[in-house]
């Protein structure tokens, strides 16, 4: 058989179960049809074949993130950016409303993302005045780093009809000051609110591709899509993909930042469930979202924040409404996760997942949990023992981890987004970065895991740090197997899918510290480039 493509002289990282090394790998159509010498990897070529050499270089799996919002990051590449360090104060917000402002018709949506209160000058959230000010004849949203917190001008509210004394939602929290709310949404009250700045479908397909783009030129061939906007962005997706606009392979979950549940129901009722679809796009887990985020602080925890003693954050739901959905999900045939990243929260989809197998055992469910940032010995032996799937983001502690120490104090801090104890224990955790919460780079976030260092310098427990090959297992064959695709990708071997990343050097011979600097030079998916640097 003649291969369409050959890559040889290299160091190729398969990934199999015994992380073998080869030097050749050659693929016919979309698939690997062999792995090997050089020698003999050359005899499937003809006058047609590419040949590549690497010169010694890595070839890899194709990257797996396997919890990251697709749709919300291509929206966000369009709107305003308020990270830290390119913008340091409310003022400098207010500055790029105003500039929108002047380039928007009156009365449209002007969004912005990515701001993080504690980094900013004043060292709160913007709030009503500030936006009015910035842009009073537009609806303004400015959504927090986090994803779980939102500020809005009085145009927003209004459309929104939020009263000055509106009540808080169940679970969630609207900041006020002297009784009226000042604009600031947490949790529910953020979810809630996002009803009435909903893009349209073709914003939401012109997102898709956007981040298509960005994230293969970063050698991710195949996302886990945590959702965002429900039915709309799945429909998206759908008409991305058939008019060949996406190369990229989505698992997506069902979850939607707006009336959740009733978004799950729906999907309940229709009796089809995880594993629909294609190699493209497939239905992957039903999500749920118990509490708040990690750098909020709203995650939900047993013991109180060191840094407010009578706060232990926010829950979305009840044990009771938890163990309802995941019972049902369960018993339809679908794979059950949860946004969980407090202790209480990771306890409480622990113990639904446990009640649901417990009344209808199934064997290899691969049950997740998206996050489960803060765990304990008694947690990580009941995920192993009922084969639960953690979905751990090893970025987080670079962007927030100095404020975890401040808000968790270190004991707890040193147990988040742990990463050796899972693979000590025979656990099998897929790595993702809960993008455009953070970096989508897998690379980079291969680097925090084997380095486990906050912006500051400061190392988050270095005995959680893993090596080179567990990173990038965790980034390639963990990521197939929670999405049951362990037989067709994540690793390097024959009758697999042609999903490959050449790097820019042999990263086995990359100092734990210097892996950052590694990058992308080619993105190969179904056998054929779709990124080349």
């Amino acid at each position: 058989m003649n291969a369409d493509m050959i890559f040889y002289n290299g160091s190729v990282l398969t990934v199999d179960k015994n992380d073998s090394i080869v030097s050749a790998v050659a693929i016919k159509e979309n698939k690997i049809i062999y792995t090997g010498n050089s020698a003999d990897a050359i005899k499937y070529s003809n006058e047609n074949t590419i040949r590549i050499d690497l010169n010694g270089r890595s070839l890899v799996p194709g990257f797996i993130d396997s919890h990251l919002h697709t749709a919300v990051l291509g929206a966000n590449s369009l709107a305003i950016d308020c990270r830290s360090p390119g913008v340091s104060s409310i003022e400098e917000i207010k500055d790029l409303i105003k500039d929108a402002a002047k380039i928007t018709p009156k009365g449209q949506w002007i969004r912005g993302w990515g701001y993080d209160h504690s980094k900013l000058a004043e060292k709160r959230h913007p709030n009503k005045t500030d936006l009015d000010e910035a842009a009073p004849e537009h609806p303004v949203i400015l959504t927090r780093a986090c994803a779980h917190i939102s500020a809005h001008n009085s145009k927003s509210l209004e459309i929104a009809d939020l009263k000055e004394d509106a009540p808080d939602p169940e679970g969630g929290v609207m900041d006020r000051e002297n009784g009226k709310i000042n604009g600031v949404m947490r949790e529910n009250a953020h979810m809630q609110i996002l009803k009435t700045s909903q893009p349209a479908k073709e914003e939401l397909v012109n997102a898709m591709c956007a981040a298509n783009d960005l994230l293969i030129r970063e050698g991710i061939t195949t996302i886990h899509d945590s959702g965002g906007y429900g039915s709309l962005q799945m429909g998206a997706i759908q008409d991305a993909i058939r008019e060949g606009k996406l190369q990229i392979r989505l698992y997506a979950m069902m979850f939607s930042f707006v009336e959740n549940l009733k978004f799950i129901e729906d999907y309940l009722k229709i009796g089809i469930h995880t594993g629909f679809g294609d190699d493209h796009y497939k239905l992957g887990p039903i999500k749920l979202m118990i509490d708040g985020s990690s750098s909020g602080p709203t995650a939900a925890t047993i013991e109180p924040y060191q840094s407010n003693p009578n706060d232990t954050g926010i829950l979305s739901m009840s044990q009771e409404q938890v163990d309802d959905i995941i019972l049902r999900a369960h018993q339809s045939g679908w794979q059950v996760t949860s946004h969980a990243v407090g202790d209480r929260a990771v306890t409480m989809i622990i113990h639904a997942i446990e009640k649901a197998l417990e009344q209808y055992p199934r064997e290899d469910h691969r049950h997740r949990i998206e996050h489960c940032a803060m765990v304990n010995d008694q947690i990580l032996e009941k995920i192993k023992r009922l084969g639960i799937v953690p979905i751990p983001n090893p970025i987080f502690l670079y962007e927030f981890g100095d404020g975890y120490i401040v808000n968790y104090g270190r004991e707890r801090a040193f147990r988040m987004f742990t990463n050796k104890s899972y693979f000590d224990r025979g656990i099998i955790a897929a790595g993702s970065s809960d993008c455009p919460i953070t970096f989508s780079n897998p690379i980079l976030n291969m680097h925090l895991a084997m380095n486990r260092k906050t912006q500051t310098g400061q190392t988050i427990n270095p005995d959680e740090r893993v090596t080179i090959q567990q990173a990038l297992r965790m980034f390639t064959y963990h990521g197939a197997y929670a999405s049951f695709d362990e037989d067709k990708k994540g690793s390097i071997e024959v009758g697999k899918l042609a999903d490959l990343v050449v790097l820019s050097e042999n990263i086995l011979d990359v100092p734990p510290d210097k892996m950052k600097d590694v990058s992308v030079e080619m993105t190969i998916i179904d056998g054929k480039t779709v990124y080349k640097k």
